[in-house]
């Protein structure tokens, strides 16, 4: 390839001028009162009301990597595979089922409170390194996909964290502590940037330390273009950049369905074993 000389000095380039953290990590043992009353502002804001009714959520998303992301971290991206997908949430107990199709065939996932399986192309798969990397990303698109209302849980600490600008918005930085983390962690830590004058959520960065690779990295997803399904106002349009060791955009996806309540359960989502109620496609959302 005629551009691979180049390709290869940028990815040198990036790996010399690593950029530093920017995530807090200052021990922070409760929540702050004002960190909380942003959190709660910003769950108003997105309807918090609708969602205290939600229970289960069907999502289909579609979405390209850059040619560069999947270099650095092939296993946690996964690119072969991870191209649209149909995904379940069950809000609590908190269980995620997903189905990602790409060049490489079909992947499972099935992720539990306390448990990971995964299979590629009807295959259990026992690497472990793959089954850390399913259930980092697992817990962090329920993180996008739920926003605000994903750091309710118990074992978060919250605190005031600044102020940013996303998309020429002025935001509020709100730090959060998530223990356990995302994946099979003990730790991880998210900065929220919320809109001053609508209180949208519009970006999170967060660290990765679910898997071994990953650890002191850092990444940012903004979301954009929400639309009002079900009384909750949802991003449809994602864009994920990493931010540290080296800054790239990695990853843009959307999403193209949404249902709500269909009264799903555990038994709806065996491993690549869905029910009827469970496997049908996702609603689709307008554009």
């Amino acid at each position: 390839m005629k551009n691979t000389p180049l390709l290869l000095l940028s990815c040198v380039g990036l790996l010399t001028s690593c950029a530093s953290t920017q995530i807090c990590t200052r021990p922070i043992v409760k929540s702050e009162p004002q960190a909380s009353a942003l959190l709660a502002a910003s769950q108003k804001a997105h309807g918090s009301a609708a969602f205290a009714k939600i229970k289960d959520l069907s999502v289909r998303y579609d979405g390209r990597w850059t040619a560069i992301g999947p270099r650095f971290q092939p296993v946690l991206v996964d690119s072969k595979f991870r191209g649209r997908s149909e995904e379940r949430l069950i809000i609590s107990p908190r269980i995620a089922a997903q189905t990602h199709t790409g060049p490489g065939g079909v992947k499972n996932v099935l992720r539990e409170p306390t448990n990971i399986a995964i299979s590629y192309n009807g295959m259990a798969s026992t690497n472990s390194e793959a089954n850390d990397a399913a259930a980092l990303v697992t817990d962090a698109y329920a993180l996008f996909l739920l926003g605000p209302f994903y750091f309710q849980q118990s074992g978060t600490v919250l605190a005031i964290n600044g102020e940013s600008v996303v998309d020429k918005a002025l935001c509020d930085d709100l730090l959060a502590i998530l223990r356990p983390g995302l994946g099979m962690t003990d730790e991880d830590r998210v900065i929220l940037s919320i809109d001053r004058q609508s209180k949208l959520l519009h970006r999170v960065r967060l660290t990765l330390n679910g898997l071994e690779s990953t650890r002191g990295a850092e990444v940012d997803v903004t979301f954009r273009d929400f639309q009002k399904i079900g009384g909750v106002l949802w991003p449809t349009d994602y864009d994920e950049r990493v931010r540290s060791p080296f800054k790239l955009h990695a990853h843009h996806w959307k999403m193209l369905g949404l249902d709500v309540n269909r009264g799903l359960n555990a038994r709806d989502l065996k491993l690549g074993q869905w029910t009827a109620k469970a496997s049908k496609p996702a609603a689709k959302v307008n554009p």
